[in-house]
């Protein structure tokens, strides 16, 4: 039998943290050309990877400066100003983490980074303490996308790669995860990464009140009450093409919106909340799960003329719940 894929390992530079030896070097040289040959022919991504399984940077630094003179300040920069190459962290990919950290999802980083240079970041990023462990590659002087590195990875925490989603920002590296049998995804953005996670299952979505919607007897009398006396802002009015319903949608300077609707058949009354949960396969999922424990199911997942993809269901008291994107 297949595991379940319960645990996340995530790279870290281009991940988590926005990490470009051009945020410095753009400090240093006054020409982008110069720049761009210094970082292609002298402090190249093969020499700093190097470092990244274990050489350190006091003996790459000697051995290039012998080689390149003339760019002995421009060399040893890499290493006394490292912390200038981070412009921060990538905040989408920190709020996904934190929202695997409160669902109890383990996480794990793995990283091709240097002992001497990752204190820098553990000392400035709070996140970086959210793990279960970090495993850098200078420790067993391994560097992605070797796959022995992600064997290691496994033996030393227990895990099977089947377990593992992995996250990586370079093809690459991806590649090797799954040779080894990790779901591995190419990180591209937060909003992509957040999507492919609440498919696979590994990230829940965050429930919030979309809208509570009431059945009113004048549309317009009951916008412009609201208009008058909270500064609601309305929506154009939508009117259905196959039934005698209006609507209108009233937003209240944020949090949750209020639909007022009217139809002949409808009394003035509340009519239901609407929960978003954040995407279509969302709903799906939820409903089906709420259908095997027992709950009403009012109306099936659809798309609604007002651009909504929904399902209704009756909570424990009867009430009527959207449960939307």
């Amino acid at each position: 039998m297949t595991a379940p894929r319960s645990v996340a390992v995530f790279d870290l530079g281009g991940v988590l943290i926005d990490w470009n030896p051009r945020y410095l070097y753009r400090k240093l040289f006054q020409h982008e050309a110069d720049m761009e040959h210094f970082l292609a022919n002298i402090c190249t991504t093969e020499w700093n990877l190097q470092q990244d399984a274990g050489r350190t940077f006091a003996e790459a630094c000697a051995a290039l400066k012998l080689e390149h003179p003339s760019n002995a300040e421009m060399i040893d920069a890499w290493f006394e100003r490292f912390d200038e190459m981070i412009a921060g962290p990538i905040a989408g990919t920190v709020d996904i983490l934190s929202e695997l950290r409160e669902q109890e999802v383990p996480i794990y980083g793995l990283s091709n980074w240097s002992a001497e240079t990752f204190p820098f970041a553990q000392g400035r990023f709070e996140f970086l303490h959210w793990f279960r462990a970090i495993f850098l590659s200078a420790e067993v002087h391994l560097v992605k996308p070797d796959p022995r590195i992600f064997q290691c990875f496994c033996e030393r925490f227990a895990l099977i790669p089947e377990q593992i989603i992995y996250v990586d920002d370079l093809q690459h590296n991806v590649e090797a995860a799954r040779s080894v049998g990790m779901h591995a995804i190419r990180f591209s953005d937060p909003s992509s990464l957040r999507e492919e996670l609440l498919q696979l299952g590994l990230l829940r979505s965050r429930a919030r009140v979309e809208h509570v919607a009431a059945w009113v007897s004048n549309l317009d009398r009951a916008r412009g009450f609201y208009e008058r006396w909270f500064h609601a802002a309305s929506t154009p009015e939508y009117s259905s093409a196959k039934h005698d319903f209006r609507s209108r949608f009233l937003s209240l300077g944020g949090g949750p919106r209020l639909e007022l609707m009217v139809s002949p058949q409808e009394p003035p009354r509340h009519a239901h909340i609407a929960i978003s949960v954040g995407s279509r396969q969302a709903v799906d999922r939820l409903v089906k799960e709420m259908e095997e424990a027992g709950v009403q199911i009012v109306s099936r997942p659809r798309a609604t003329g007002d651009g909504y993809y929904e399902a209704v269901i009756a909570d424990s008291e009867g009430n009527l719940v959207e449960i939307t994107t």
